[in-house]
């Protein structure tokens, strides 16, 4: 055949194997994100140095500050995602398991840790501001928090939908309002203010509640999960769940 006369055409078994080597793959599109990731974040974060958003006088200790800290930020968040690309690379699961279970609970898992991670640095932030009048918030780095919270919401969002669809509307509600949109941060107060200094530590429980969120997403959708797994089997092969003697 031609294919095999032509020197280095490893191309048709490259598509071949990829079906069979799912995981692998996607663990590899999530090692090539994870550079991106650090890459655009890093662009993002000093930004400001060519666009002319540095400030003047204490403004520009200040955006330095929150470029040092976001930059570092950066890196554990790339990791996060490399490691989670690892984890799927080893996935033994057929190609439904895969998607719908292993792939849907990393992505869960994943965002609610860079969401987590996000809003420790933001707090940080915000310490350094009570502490020294310095507005070392980093303005330019609040659009991307704000994707990572819009993402964070798309599991329980999404569960939501799936109880109303099964006539649990009251579920459905406390997902998608109460639960989903519980937010306890305040807005920051004035350095030095005991106002200031209570906003600050409800900044510092936002993390923790962004954690409990995303250990709920998991709970729940495994749950829902197992029983449309379960359906689908007893669909598949029906029986009476009846113990004969």
């Amino acid at each position: 055949m031609i294919n095999s006369k032509l020197p280095m055409n490893n191309f048709n078994s490259m598509v071949d194997d990829s079906e069979n080597n799912v995981a692998k793959w996607t663990g590899m599109a999530y090692n090539v994100s994870a550079l991106l990731v650090l890459l655009t974040s890093l662009l993002a974060i000093l930004s400001p140095i060519w666009s002319g958003g540095m400030g003047e006088g204490l403004g520009v200790i200040g955006n330095v500050l929150a470029m040092l800290i976001w930059a570092y930020a950066a890196f554990p968040i790339a990791q996060m995602v490399r490691a989670t690309g690892d984890g799927l690379a080893d996935s033994k699961s057929g190609i439904v398991s895969f998607i719908f279970r292993d792939l849907a609970l990393a992505n869960i898992k994943l965002v609610g840790k860079i969401a987590a991670l996000s809003a420790f640095f933001g707090a940080l932030c915000m310490t350094l501001s009570w502490a020294t009048s310095i507005n070392v918030s980093g303005g330019f780095m609040m659009d991307w928090i704000d994707n990572i919270a819009y993402f964070t919401s798309l599991p329980m969002a999404a569960v939501a939908v799936l109880a109303n669809t099964m006539g649990l509307g009251f579920v459905s509600n406390i997902l998608a309002n109460d639960w989903a949109n519980w937010d306890p941060t305040m807005a920051a107060g004035a350095a030095w203010s005991p106002n200031g200094f209570v906003a600050l530590l409800w900044e510092y429980v936002g993390v923790l509640v962004i954690l409990a969120k995303m250990f709920v997403n998991l709970a729940i959708y495994s749950f829902f999960y197992g029983i449309i797994s379960s359906l689908v089997k007893w669909i598949q092969s029906p029986y009476l769940p009846i113990k004969t003697s």
